[in-house]
């Protein structure tokens, strides 16, 4: 499996998410939903950036 790293940038501070997902598809899904919960905090303005992929064999 692998780890989706993505940045979130709130303004104040960037938080930095890790994602298991199989695929890209599905980590873009799951980064939605916490972006949507993020939102419902209000914080209005939110910007994601794609950083990288950790493998699970690469260590």
């Amino acid at each position: 499996m692998k780890h989706f790293v993505f940045l979130i940038d709130t303004g104040n501070e960037t938080i930095e998410h890790k994602i298991n997902a199989s695929g890209m598809t599905d980590a873009v899904k799951r980064i939605k939903d916490i972006q949507k919960d993020l939102k419902k905090n209000d914080r209005t303005k939110l910007k994601i950036k794609f950083k990288g992929v950790i493998y699970g064999n690469a260590y």
